[in-house]
């Protein structure tokens, strides 16, 4: 295991909302669905109608006309205590995982990332702390 240059954090969130400007791309567990939906006090089916939209691979989180998720409201997450997996495991995602260049482009607009984290460093940090 390659051991990395400093041992300062990789990444800490800046709660920036930037993760949460790309399009499409959150596609909520039936679990999921339930605790969101309950958590704006709204039925599954109210929430599905008002929130979500079908895609090739399921239901995904819409997105604001602008872009970026309709939960993003100026930089913050209006469900930030049950926001869906994928966005809690930001920035250990597969393809940031397993693509150095992935990892470079997230890096580049995330300020969350720590300016000096190598892509060795990011890897060891994730099988060390994350898993």
């Amino acid at each position: 295991m390659i051991m990395p240059t400093n041992h300062r954090p990789v990444f800490r969130c800046q709660l920036c909302g930037e993760c949460c400007e790309g399009r499409g791309g959150i596609l909520p567990t039936a679990i999921e669905i339930e605790i969101i939906a309950r958590f704006l006090k709204m039925s599954v089916r109210q929430f599905k109608e008002i929130y979500l939209e079908s895609m090739p691979l399921g239901l995904t989180v819409k997105n604001k006309t602008a872009g970026g998720c309709i939960f993003n409201d100026q930089g913050r997450c209006q469900i930030h205590p049950v926001k869906p997996r994928i966005c809690r495991n930001w920035p250990f995602l597969p393809a940031i995982l397993l693509h150095e260049n992935e990892f470079e482009a997230a890096k580049s607009v995330c300020p969350g990332f720590d300016p000096d984290c190598r892509y060795e460093d990011f890897l060891w940090w994730w099988r060390k702390h994350i898993i």
